[in-house]
């Protein structure tokens, strides 16, 4: 782990996140789980993240499935020992601009409507990294309008062998979705999407029957098995690929599968 790195992200939340008025409301875990039930798609662990000391409300036992790590084993400190080191030194500025999204653009009411999300590498305790794809959801803000808890959900996607980028996106049900490119700097809304998908909430473009297609293919099964499940030919299921990716602007399924899983369609 470069240290320096890792200091750089404490030192984001430190400035960007102090908490002066903490909000001692206690959390109801039973609800907590629900919710990272309900984010995540395969194997996954979340935790819930309190910034008034940087510690670990709760951890829970996926952790052990995923990353080879015992609950208690699991904090901050721990996490940037083993996340990849490239991730690492990208993390105070992906850091910095969640910050700068969620107080500068939103009002505290509506930091509760949106989760940040980006992709990760932390390696398991066989010394292989994991792919994951990290979701972070406002759960408590303290009385000075900052933000106290997050429930952060961790899913392993590293069977779909996607490619590591360092975007990240800031999604909502009922609100414009936003995403930031470290490659040009900007912000940009669901409607002027760097995806050339215009106008069009990127969950909206598919049909039922290509969302059924794409959720079956993140699974991993071939196209000849979608094509008994659903019923139909495997020319039609093929027909349904191309739609899908031209829909999309992606260039092919691991592009695809990573959009719809930083998009919360699977």
């Amino acid at each position: 782990m470069n240290e320096k790195d890792s200091a750089k992200v404490f030192s984001v939340w430190d400035s960007e996140n102090k908490i002066l008025q903490p909000n001692k409301k206690e959390l109801l875990f039973e609800i907590v789980d629900q919710v990272a039930s309900s984010f995540a798609s395969g194997s996954f662990y979340y935790f819930v993240l309190n910034f008034e000391n940087i510690g670990m409300d709760f951890v829970s036992e996926g952790v052990k499935n995923v990353l080879g790590i015992e609950p208690k084993d699991f904090s901050m400190n721990n996490a940037f020992k083993i996340m990849h080191p490239e991730d690492l030194a990208k993390m105070n500025e992906k850091e910095a601009i969640v910050f700068d999204f969620f107080f500068k653009k939103l009002s505290v009411e509506d930091m509760f409507l949106y989760k940040s999300v980006y992709i990760m590498r932390l390696k398991h305790t066989n010394g292989i990294y994991k792919t994951i794809l990290h979701q972070a959801q406002v759960l408590s803000a303290s009385d000075d309008g900052k933000i106290q808890k997050t429930l952060c959900i961790h899913t392993d996607i590293t069977y779909l062998n996607i490619p590591i980028n360092h975007k990240l996106s800031f999604i909502s049900t009922i609100r414009p979705s936003y995403y930031y490119s470290f490659e040009t700097g900007c912000l940009t809304s669901e409607n002027e999407s760097i995806l050339n998908i215009e106008k069009d909430c990127f969950k909206d473009i598919f049909s039922k029957r290509e969302k059924e297609i794409v959720k079956l293919m993140a699974k991993g099964i071939k196209y000849n098995e979608i094509a008994k499940i659903i019923f139909v030919s495997p020319h039609t299921i093929n027909a349904h690929k191309k739609n899908i990716l031209r829909k999309s602007g992606c260039k092919n399924t691991p592009e695809l599968i990573a959009r719809c899983y930083v998009e919360g369609l699977i």
